[in-house]
């Protein structure tokens, strides 16, 4: 009965490890307080850091614009608007992600290897363009890119990525967005639909996102470990319950 307590004790604890790793979850606020009518430097990255009990996430996020090819991409400045971060460049737009003339997008330089699971597209007109729309494109890089330094490769808008889709909608809510994927990276961009299927032009500041994190090497270890030993006691147990002796 002892025994029997002691592999409960160590399944359990295993299963903690499972039930830890899968919890974290966290979200990221990126509203500010920048002025509508203010263009700052280009190139510019913004820092945000959010915690899930003992653990953190920080990304590293810049903006960027490119033609529909992504054959040229210029820094451009990202701000922190009250509904989120935006894009501001050189041409006349709204401080808003977008696909009016330039596509633009945000790349997101994560500490951990992470996945989107929720975004907040908050939905802007483009002055003279018809009603505002929110259709997003998505991508995770196939190569780890050290969250502190500078994203040094804008041109691999689309070349660069694992895997790829489109958030699109029917209607511009500013509820959370399940942006679920199976992708895993350290890197995203989250742009203006470059396809612009439904002819709309697209244009939104991103509010919120939520991202679910790789466990860290050390939850993994434990939860390994813990099955082992689950796995190790049962196969003692075992060979003792077959032992057979024999009298002469």
């Amino acid at each position: 009965m002892r025994a029997i307590a002691k592999y409960a004790s160590v399944a359990a604890l295993a299963v903690a490890s499972v039930t830890s790793a899968n919890a974290a979850t966290y979200i990221m606020d990126f509203s500010g307080t920048d002025n509508s009518n203010t263009i700052g430097t280009p190139g510019n990255a913004r820092t945000t850091t959010t915690s899930n009990g003992s653990t953190s996430v920080s990304v590293r996020a810049t903006g960027w614009s490119t033609n529909n090819n992504g054959a040229s991409s210029i820094a451009s400045y990202l701000g922190a608007y009250s509904a989120g971060y935006g894009v501001r460049n050189s041409l006349p737009d709204s401080h808003t992600v977008d696909n009016y003339g330039f596509v633009d997008f945000i790349v997101l330089q994560f500490s951990r290897s992470v996945t989107l699971t929720s975004a907040i597209f908050n939905a802007f007109s483009i002055p003279g363009q018809g009603a505002a729309d929110t259709d997003a494109f998505v991508g995770a890089y196939k190569s780890p890119i050290a969250w502190t330094s500078s994203f040094g490769d804008p041109n691999a808008f689309f070349s660069g990525v694992q895997g790829t889709f489109e958030s699109n909608v029917t209607s511009n809510s500013a509820a959370p967005r399940d942006i679920s994927s199976p992708y895993y990276g350290n890197t995203w961009i989250i742009a203006a639909s470059p396809t612009n299927a439904d002819g709309k032009f697209d244009s939104f500041k991103i509010g919120q996102l939520g991202i679910a994190a790789v466990p860290e090497p050390a939850t993994w270890a434990m939860m390994i470990l813990g099955f082992g030993m689950v796995g190790g006691a049962l196969r003692s147990r075992r060979a003792k319950a077959t032992k057979v002796s024999y009298a002469f």
